[in-house]
């Protein structure tokens, strides 16, 4: 029998889709509801695909033991963490056993933490049901109310992945700035991927992403009444109806002023004969076929993937999407944008998150600031000290 439950992708006639999770090629209705339950939410695609994928895993190792995803324990979920990077790494480890075959990496915080976020998302849905449990194994389990999970719940709340030590506290500030430095796409760089782009399409996605800092899915869902020509601005508008599922992570729309070439780039774009016939299809989608497949479609992430791919092979420069939106926050913060300001240009749902990720640059800009008084007081300190003045029963005297 199969131990492995199967994660599927499920294509509706309206190009939507979703996901299901398969056992022994039935689906687990519960797992589908919860699925649709996200969906209803408004859910990233993204996210909720990461999400059943990772209880489908964890559905997986249960069932190897003898168990269903209604019977777990916090000691089962200690042991599935610790099964989870042999298995990723593909070193022969099953669900029935860990193979210490070679040593492998333990899991990222941020991995693990996407674990813990799609367990407490499953299992938070599951107190606010009350039926019968059929599980996958022999026996059939009754679901005891909304403090059936409450016990597990409650130490998976307190699950926090612990970060490696900050290197800027502990003084390496060498350390941060290199790390930094190969984190940030040069212009020169992104000039040699931007000439190295076959269609106008392509070279503009690079451009537009580089200029405002938009995730890939973000430009990916970019429709042309998200441009406005007369102000200079680009929208990131949220949106569930994207026929290529990409979707804008923050649930507020934001606005994104950019440089004047950037829009003369993109008319013409629109105005070359590679958009002739997208145009004439009337796609709204600012990054839409224009040679394959069905003209005018929105393009896909999979598309994207291919042309990073194509690019590192012809430019000889390795880089990922999300470098050029790291890039574009090095150069705001160095240009003297505030935190707020930087936040808001991310699409960041707290500034909180940008400090967390730039604080190091966020210092070293501070680093550069320097208020005139405090100066002028320094001053008039040293020439205080060196004067000899005394003390007298008023306090000091100033000369």
């Amino acid at each position: 029998m199969n131990t492995a439950l199967e994660l599927v992708k499920i294509r509706f006639n309206d190009n939507r889709y979703s996901w299901s999770v398969l056992d022994n090629d039935e689906p687990i209705e519960i797992v589908r509801n919860w699925i649709v339950h996200l969906e209803e939410i408004n859910q990233s695609p993204n996210t909720i695909q990461a999400y059943a994928r990772h209880i489908a895993r964890l559905g997986s190792y249960l069932k190897a033991h003898n168990k269903n995803l209604f019977q777990i324990s916090v000691s089962d979920y200690d042991q599935f963490l610790q099964w989870l990077p042999y298995s990723l790494a593909d070193s022969g480890a099953t669900p029935a056993n860990i193979a210490f075959i070679q040593p492998t990496k333990p899991l990222s915080a941020t991995l693990k933490n996407q674990v813990h976020l799609a367990t407490k998302s499953f299992y938070r849905y599951l107190t606010g049901r009350n039926p019968v449990f059929g599980g996958t194994d022999t026996v059939s389990t009754r679901y005891q109310g909304v403090d059936a999970y409450k016990p597990f719940l409650e130490h998976i709340n307190q699950r926090r992945s612990t970060k490696s030590k900050d290197r800027y506290l502990s003084g390496n500030l060498h350390e941060v700035q290199k790390r930094i430095t190969q984190k940030r796409l040069p212009p020169e760089v992104v000039l040699e991927l931007i000439k190295g782009c076959r269609l106008i399409r392509d070279a503009f996605l690079l451009t537009l992403i580089y200029n405002t800092g938009m995730r890939i899915g973000e430009a990916l869902g970019l429709r042309h009444t998200d441009i406005d020509l007369a102000d200079s601005v680009i929208w990131v508008i949220p949106r569930n109806d994207n026929e290529n599922g990409a979707r804008a992570k923050s649930k507020k729309a934001r606005a994104i002023p950019v440089m004047p070439y950037l829009l003369n780039m993109y008319e013409d774009y629109m105005t070359s004969d590679e958009h002739l016939e997208a145009f004439e299809s009337g796609s709204e989608y600012v990054f839409c076929n224009v040679q394959r497949g069905r003209i005018g479609r929105a393009l896909t992430r999979s598309y994207a993937e291919n042309l990073k791919s194509y690019l590192m092979k012809r430019t000889g420069h390795q880089f990922t999407w999300h470098q050029f939106r790291h890039t574009h926050a090095s150069e705001a913060i160095a240009d003297g944008h505030g935190l707020l300001a930087v936040a808001e240009r991310l699409g960041h749902a707290s500034p909180q998150t940008t400090l967390d990720f730039y604080k190091h640059l966020f210092s070293a800009e501070v680093r550069k600031l320097h208020l005139t008084g405090p100066e002028a007081l320094e001053k008039r300190l040293d020439e205080f000290r060196s004067s000899g003045t005394h003390l007298t029963h008023r306090g000091i005297k100033w000369i």
